[in-house]
C-alpha cells in the first residue's frame, strides 16, 4: 500500500512539473507612472535646481550637465555630444545583480539622479537593451523591468516623472554584431532639452 501511494504521490508530482510554467509578472507601462509603488511622496533630499534654460545660456547649460556627469561616469560609462543633445551609455551588468537593482547600482543610480535632477529643464528618455541570450519576449521583459527599476530610483531622488521615459527594446539594436556579446547589455539614456526650453 506504502509503495503505491508513494508511485501515485509521484506520478502527481511530475504532471504538476511538467504542466506548471513559470509566467513572467505583467509590467507596468512605461513611466511616468501615476503613482509609483513603495516610492516617498517627496524626494529624499530638496534639488537645487542648475537655474533656467534660455537660447543665451542652452549651450552652457548642456556643457555643465555633461561636465558633471562625465565626472560621475569616468570608468563606468561613456557620454556623447551631439548638438544639444547627450547620450549616456551605462552597462547594465555594473547595475544589476539579475533583475534588481545591486546596493552598488543603486549607489550610482543615485549619483545619476543628483546630477540629472538639477538640470530640470530636459527630458530624459531611457532605453534598456539585453543581449541575445534569452528568447525574445523574456529579453523584452528583462529590459522593461530593468528600465523602470533604473528610472523609478531617478524619481524617487527627484527627477520629475513628467521629465521621464522608460522602455525596453530586448535585444535589438545591438551594440556590437555578436548578439550574446555582454556590451549589448545596457542602458541608454538620452538627455535633451525641453521642448520650448532655450527661448
Amino acid at each position: 500500500m506504502r509503495r503505491i501511494a508513494l508511485a501515485l504521490a509521484s506520478a502527481l508530482l511530475a504532471g504538476c512539473a511538467a504542466h506548471h510554467r513559470y509566467e513572467p509578472t505583467p509590467l507596468r507601462p512605461s513611466l511616468p507612472p501615476s503613482a509609483p509603488p513603495a516610492a516617498p511622496a517627496k524626494p529624499a533630499t530638496p534639488v537645487t535646481s542648475a537655474g533656467p534654460l534660455t537660447k543665451a545660456n542652452l549651450e552652457k547649460y548642456m556643457d555643465a550637465q555633461e561636465s558633471e556627469l562625465r565626472a560621475l561616469l569616468r570608468g563606468k560609462g561613456t557620454v556623447a555630444r551631439r548638438g544639444e543633445t547627450l547620450a549616456v551609455t551605462i552597462s547594465t551588468d555594473r547595475l544589476f545583480d539579475r533583475m534588481a537593482l545591486s546596493y552598488s547600482g543603486r549607489e550610482f543610480v543615485n549619483g545619476l539622479a543628483r546630477v540629472v535632477a538639477r538640470y530640470d529643464h530636459t527630458i530624459l528618455d531611457l532605453a534598456c537593451y539585453t543581449d541575445t541570450t534569452g528568447g525574445e519576449a523574456q529579453n523584452l521583459a528583462v529590459s522593461q523591468k530593468r528600465a523602470e527599476a533604473v528610472a523609478e530610483v531617478l524619481w524617487q531622488n527627484g527627477v520629475a516623472a513628467s521629465r521621464l521615459t522608460a522602455k525596453g527594446y530586448g535585444a535589438t539594436n545591438p551594440k556590437v554584431s555578436n548578439g550574446a556579446d555582454p556590451r549589448n547589455r545596457r542602458i541608454e539614456l538620452k538627455i535633451v532639452p525641453k521642448p520650448g526650453a532655450g527661448s
